[in-house]
């Protein structure tokens, strides 16, 4: 069977053929999942995913010698995938509905944790199992059936120091690793089953940069928060009416499908770090209540970057108490037709 010699601070490590075809897989399957996370135009699958392309590279860099014209081919690709991520870096701005959770942090270094612990310390005691545990695959291997309690006893510690390690990397197992995939996985369920997959959490809210906030929406925004996407923009639309919530949500957005002038939602926001806040609904007098709303929660700090679109040019003067930049809507439009001819 072909074997793979790495050899890392001094210390050489093999992996047998089956082994790397087993790393291989396992990388494609990541990058599978990362390339439906790339969807959601989020900071976090970019950077998993780029890590991941640089796996790959390094696997493929690894296996030249085996198989030099498919892992030719493969490389060309790879490399094409990884330029084309850091050349389209500035379209994922938006933040992770799952991975910016303090818990899930945690939760993802606890397994990481252990799966080093693991595996450091099968080779590192390598010598007292039956057989020896001398390779990089085979730590994998034992640190995999030990954490999830399978215990084929292919693999026997067999003096005190090997059998205190294999006790202490169970209760790892069953106590921490566990509960770690628990904390990654319960906040999916949560939101599918729960109906809260495009709700995004207040803390998750107040961390956004660079924002446009849009408190109801009109067709007539179409274009001009399509152009502020393409500009990197991180844009933001609470809108009450599902249909068009959902549309908006298929166009790539982050939507939230609550009342716009919903107080408790409109904290949520770091008025200082948004790019502009627009009002748009084609209802004056909803338009009315909103901003009065955002005045109460944002004060004078929202007034300079707040534009409130107008529908009936006799309500111009209502919004003037506000501060907010008001498009009188009738006015453009009369001002941009030719004058009748007599």
């Amino acid at each position: 069977m072909y074997v793979y010699s790495l050899k890392i601070l001094g210390k050489t490590y093999k992996l047998s053929q089956n082994t790397f075809s087993f790393l291989t897989i396992f990388d494609g399957f990541f990058l599978t999942l990362g390339g439906y996370g790339l969807q959601e135009k989020t900071r976090a699958a970019w950077f998993i995913v780029t890590a991941d392309a640089f796996l790959t590279f390094a696997l493929l860099i690894i296996s030249y010698a085996r198989t030099y014209h498919i892992v030719f081919i493969g490389a060309i690709f790879d490399l094409y995938l990884i330029l084309t991520l850091i050349k389209r870096r500035s379209e994922f701005v938006y933040p992770s509905k799952t991975i910016g959770r303090p818990e899930v942090g945690i939760a993802i270094l606890t397994v990481l944790f252990t799966i080093a612990y693991g595996v450091g310390g099968s080779i590192l005691s390598g010598e007292q199992f039956k057989p020896p545990i001398r390779s990089l695959g085979t730590a994998l291997y034992y640190t995999g059936e030990t954490v999830t309690t399978l215990g084929f006893g292919d693999i026997l510690p067999v003096d005190l120091e090997s059998r205190l390690f294999t006790i202490s990397l169970a209760f790892l197992g069953v106590a921490i690793f566990f509960s770690a995939m628990t904390a990654l996985i319960t906040p999916t369920i949560e939101r599918r089953v729960g109906g809260l997959v495009n709700r995004m959490e207040k803390r998750e809210l107040m961390k956004l940069k660079d924002f446009v906030l849009v408190c109801g929406y009109s067709p007539l925004l179409s274009s001009y928060l399509l152009m502020l996407k393409q500009m990197g923009k991180v844009i933001v639309i609470v809108e009450k009416d599902p249909a068009i919530a959902a549309k908006l949500r298929d166009d790539g957005y982050i939507v939230l499908n609550q009342e716009a002038d919903d107080q408790n939602l409109l904290s949520s926001f770091t008025m200082d770090d948004a790019y502009k806040i627009i009002i748009g609904p084609e209802d004056d007098a909803y338009s009315l209540i909103i901003a009065a709303t955002l005045r109460q929660v944002a004060g004078e700090k929202a007034a300079g970057k707040t534009r409130v679109i107008v529908y009936n040019t006799k309500n111009v003067k209502k919004f003037s108490p506000f501060g907010y930049g008001v498009i009188d809507l009738p006015k453009i439009v009369s001002e941009s037709l030719p004058p009748k001819q007599s």
